[in-house]
């Protein structure tokens, strides 16, 4: 990538790929909040991107300490790596939750609804990981947005790595900054 207009064009087609394709670096997201105990990352599956409202969208458990650390603190990270490029994008969050709807409930497979309910509630102990019993729940399906403050990205090239920072601030515009 040669210039900054380039950079920010690939980090949205990458976003785009993640939501569309699940072979795509983009589809499994890091995403790091902060808890009680300091900083908590896990890999969530990106469902949502848009470039003209600067957001990303993940479906999450109400029950998870993810949703939970959200009283906390709404910061949070999300990272993509490309290891084929030898890309990454950091995009730095402010997170805020809301119910799903039941049109984005029914919009779901009946896997991806397992997901959402059953007992014991996550991050509760199991005896047996097959102890956990799926019952969906839209009572339990929850909408994380994504307000994106900064794009940052990393391209680990040759004969140079490039780095650039996008901000909301500056309408990411981008700027060049020291690997």
């Amino acid at each position: 990538m040669n210039s900054l207009s380039e950079t920010r064009a690939r980090v949205w087609s990458m976003l785009e790929d993640g939501v569309k394709d699940p072979k795509a670096p983009a589809r499994f997201v890091t995403l790091a909040t902060v808890g009680a105990a300091g900083a908590e990352a896990r890999i969530l599956v990106l469902r949502a991107a848009d470039d003209a409202a600067g957001t990303v969208t993940f479906h999450t458990d109400a029950r998870t300490s993810k949703v939970a650390e959200l009283a906390v603190s709404r910061n949070a990270t999300a990272l993509v790596w490309d290891a084929a490029e030898r890309f990454q994008i950091r995009l730095r969050l402010s997170l805020s939750q809301r119910a799903g709807t039941a049109e984005e409930w029914a919009a779901l497979s009946d896997g991806a609804r397992s997901l959402y309910g059953g007992t014991p509630a996550p991050g509760d102990p199991l005896d047996r990981p097959e102890a956990h019993t799926p019952k969906p729940d839209p009572d339990q399906f929850c909408i994380l947005t994504g307000t994106i403050a900064e794009i940052e990205t990393l391209h680990l090239g040759q004969p140079y790595h490039a780095r650039a920072l996008f901000t909301r601030a500056n309408a990411f515009k981008g700027q060049w900054i020291t690997p």
